[in-house]
């Protein structure tokens, strides 16, 4: 009878091992998921035929908005992702240091990174003077000639971690 129950005991026990980590195997987040399409996607390239500057991105985002010196690529699944490029189109010869700093007011910029023709904001999403709750952006500002050009990726501060990948290509970027 002492054998039976100890039988008994131990395949419950098993019984319970293999459920737990099947159920810790099969649930996957959504900022995991995430990270896997972003990181296993093709890229695709964008080039502006006026202007000449190419970016590169995942290839499941999709042309929204193409203008002379404007793209914007979105992405929808539980999440909105938005990469935007343009060029300011007013000729401007001031000190990447004082252009950095006045966008960044502009743009309530948290972190600022000054590189040697170009530079790096992030920051609360903005729209209209009204802080979009949950969202931010992440932007590199690359100088040629006398324009600015921008490669900016708008996104939910919750898949921050996800979006390596995309950060890396707005670090690398060069007009």
């Amino acid at each position: 009878m002492r054998k039976l129950l100890v039988v008994i005991i131990i395949l419950i026990g098993f019984t319970i091992g293999i459920n737990l980590s099947r159920d810790q195997k099969g649930f996957r987040t959504y900022q995991e998921v995430l990270t896997e399409l972003i990181n296993d996607a093709p890229m695709k390239t964008y080039r502006d035929s006026f202007y000449g500057y190419s970016i590169r991105y995942p290839e499941f985002f999709s042309q929204e908005i193409t203008d002379k010196g404007f793209v914007r690529l979105g992405y929808w699944d539980n999440e909105r992702f938005v990469i935007e490029c343009s060029v300011l189109k007013t000729p401007d010869l001031s000190p990447v240091k004082i252009k950095m700093k006045e966008l960044a007011t502009q743009l309530h910029a948290e972190k600022q990174e000054l590189l040697r023709d170009s530079f790096i904001l992030s920051g609360p999403h903005y729209e209209n003077g009204k802080r979009i709750e949950g969202y931010r952006y992440y932007a590199k500002y690359v100088r040629n000639r006398k324009l600015w050009f921008s490669y900016t990726l708008f996104y939910p501060e919750s898949c921050h971690s996800s979006l390596t990948r995309i950060f890396r290509q707005i670090d690398q970027w060069e007009v």
